[in-house]
């Protein structure tokens, strides 16, 4: 798509070029890994999920085929996150990512706990970790962080400083990935699935 122009009045002209952001499609599946199809049925327009014989499937065995590290893995929905072991999560110094992240949601943190306050109050560390809230098909960054001297949860999709540096001038498009990309993935997403 060729760059638009756009005059800055007592500045000079710029190139813009639009940034299309789509979400990577994963294959629907049964829990068991045969593809399903949606299909709208009813007055009201109610969508199902349907087997190739036509066999409606609950929404709650509705799965997402993902591919992490070379192999298949059939994921239901993730249960929202209630804990999170000590191993997944990440000390940082820098939390450029809850500014930076393609997509995210904001939850207000409190806590009296003095080792977290101590940390990252005043320390100015900050906590990164596997989170996922919701609808349960996303599992996203949770970017635990102080924001005007308090704390606050940022959970962060997709990273726009990487993003951009894979670009010269032409057209961006961006396609997200559901989760976040880290060491021992396949453990990861074990421990975030529904029981």
């Amino acid at each position: 798509m060729p760059a638009k122009t756009l005059k800055l009045g007592g500045y000079g002209e710029i190139m813009i070029n639009p940034i299309n952001i789509k979400e990577k499609e994963y294959e629907v599946v049964d829990p068991t890994g045969k593809p399903l199809s949606r299909k709208t049925i009813g007055a009201r327009a109610r969508s199902v999920y349907m087997t190739a014989d036509d066999v409606e499937v609950p929404g709650n065995q509705v799965c997402k085929k993902i591919n992490i590290e070379g192999e298949d893995i059939v994921v239901p929905k993730f249960m929202p996150t209630s804990e999170v072991v000590r191993e997944d999560i990440e000390e940082i110094d820098d939390n450029g990512l809850i500014y930076s992240a393609i997509e995210r949601k904001f939850y207000n943190a409190v806590t009296d706990n003095k080792k977290i306050k101590d940390l990252i109050l005043k320390q100015h560390k900050t906590l990164k970790f596997p989170f996922t809230a919701g609808l349960g098909w996303k599992m996203w960054n949770g970017v635990l962080t102080r924001w005007n001297d308090k704390l606050i949860l940022v959970a962060c999709i997709g990273d726009l400083r990487k993003e951009l540096e894979k670009y010269d001038e032409d057209t961006i498009e961006l396609e997200l990935e559901v989760i976040p990309q880290t060491k021992s993935m396949k453990k990861l997403v074990k421990a975030m699935l529904a029981e």
